[in-house]
Formats: C-alpha cells, sequence, structure tokens
C-alpha cells in the first residue's frame, strides 16, 4: 500500500490500524487486499467503468462504518460483496430517479425550416383575422371552446350564460370560419388598409 493512501486513511480520520482486541483486520487492510475485488463486483453489476471508483469509494466508506462489526468466522469477500451490492443498488436507484426526472423535462423544440415558420406566421395571421371579425360574444366561446378546450357546460359556468346560447354562439362561430376560409381560398381577402 502506498504512503499516500495510508496518509489520506489517516487523515480521514479512518483507523488503519489493526485492533489486536478483537481480531478484525484494519481498513488499510480491507482496501489494500480488496479494494480491485470491490471494484469488479460493481462492474459484474452493471456499474460503468467512470462511476466504478466512485462506488468502491462508497463501499469502502461503509466498511469503515460497519468495520467494527465484521465477525471473522465469516467470509470477508462475501461480507464485502453484501456491502458492495447494496451501494451498488443504491447507486442504481439513484441513478434511475434522475433519469426518471430529467426524462419529464421536454427537449427544446427542434429549429424550425424557414418554410414552416413562414406557414405558422401565415396561420396565426389567418386566425387573428378570422377572430378580428367576430363579435366579442362569438369570439369569447370559439376561443374558449376551440382553442383553450373547455367543455360547453364550463364555458356556460364560465361566461354565465345559458348552455343553449354557448352552443347557438359556438355554431355561428364555426360557420363563420368555414365561410371566411372559403373565401380565403377563393381568392385574397381585401383588408380595410389595402383600400
Amino acid at each position: 500500500m502506498s504512503k499516500t493512501l495510508d496518509t489520506s486513511l489517516s487523515s480521514a480520520g479512518f483507523a488503519v490500524e489493526r485492533d489486536v482486541g478483537c481480531g478484525a483486520p484494519s481498513l488499510r487492510e480491507v482496501f489494500a487486499d480488496h479494494v480491485g475485488y470491490v471494484w469488479r463486483i460493481a462492474r459484474a453489476f452493471g456499474v460503468p467503468a467512470d462511476d466504478a471508483d466512485d462506488v468502491a469509494q462508497e463501499v469502502f466508506l461503509v466498511v469503515h462504518r460497519r468495520l467494527h462489526t465484521f465477525q471473522p468466522s465469516r467470509s470477508l469477500p462475501a461480507w464485502l460483496f453484501g456491502i458492495t451490492r447494496n451501494v451498488v443498488l443504491a447507486h442504481q436507484r439513484a441513478h434511475t430517479r434522475r433519469e426518471r426526472r430529467l426524462s419529464a423535462v421536454e427537449p427544446p423544440a427542434p429549429p424550425r425550416e424557414p418554410e414552416a415558420s413562414l406557414e405558422l406566421r401565415q396561420a396565426a395571421a389567418f386566425m387573428q383575422e378570422f377572430l378580428d371579425g367576430l363579435d366579442v360574444d362569438k369570439r369569447m366561446v370559439f376561443l374558449l371552446a376551440d382553442i383553450e378546450g373547455l367543455t360547453a357546460a364550463e364555458i356556460a359556468d364560465a361566461l354565465e350564460i345559458p348552455l343553449g346560447t354557448v352552443f347557438s354562439r359556438l355554431r355561428a362561430a364555426r360557420l363563420k370560419l368555414e365561410q371566411f376560409s372559403q373565401r380565403l381560398r377563393a381568392g385574397p381577402v381585401r383588408r380595410a388598409h389595402d383600400r
């Protein structure tokens, strides 16, 4: 074992000397003899090589806290296997939670093609021109129903009007939309500012 490792273990407050009274190995001995084993077990459980060092470090933090509970009659590799398995499972659960949180975030929209942007602007202008031509009562019902997706009952409640009035205004607004669309298909619409 390198002097650097001995120093880092000691400076971190780890007990690096063998406890002669209880027969348990020292952390230094366990680390020196089994760090490769712990790393390989972590890899066998599917931990990426980049994360295996972190998992091994976590395992030896657990070993440090629990070394006094190790019974020399037990197999040290079997004991380390159990600790490594638990640390790996906790690591994988944390990774899964992180991935789940990241997947919940919507990715940014792909950049629009110039043609798609133009079509979108034209569609928005078309809809705005249509809405500007509706009276306020029909416009509100149309917006709430066909753009916001509210039910007729919700619209009646929000606008404090009878349900039948909602249906008649919506029917009238949709009829005007159809007429407006047909006029646009037939030829350019003359706007007030074009005259």
